[in-house]
């Protein structure tokens, strides 16, 4: 068997990454975040996937291909991961937007729109 490139790994993401629901994306985007923030998050599907050899169940298409990722992106150069980020980021603008909150903040941010609607209230 041999191995792809780190070229190949990040097309075959890519092209995933263009099929997946936004559903899909959403479950993606923290462990993504988790990737490029080192961070680690607690909830969602992170837990199930961190317990995934003790499933009764075969791993579905998605789980199959985000245990790819994560096998694949630790191996990449610095240089190849922007490159995905890129790339991902030209497909779908509002998950990388998503994404930079999260690497950025850990959370989005949706306090500071909700502070401005109280103030324009408040000035009416």
């Amino acid at each position: 068997m041999t191995m792809l490139s780190a070229d190949a790994q990040i097309r075959y993401l890519v092209q995933w990454f263009r099929e997946w629901s936004e559903l899909q994306r959403s479950d993606f985007l923290p462990i993504l975040a988790e990737k490029y923030a080192n961070k680690a998050y607690v909830n969602g599907i992170l837990n199930s996937m961190s317990n995934i050899d003790c499933r009764d169940k075969p791993m579905s298409l998605f789980e199959c291909r985000v245990k790819l990722f994560k096998e694949w992106f630790v191996q990449w150069t610095a240089e190849q991961k922007h490159n995905f980020i890129n790339q991902i980021s030209e497909i779908d603008a509002k998950f990388a937007e998503k994404l930079e909150g999260e690497i950025h903040n850990g959370v989005e941010n949706n306090h500071n729109n909700h502070e401005i609607n109280e103030e324009e209230i408040l000035e009416d």
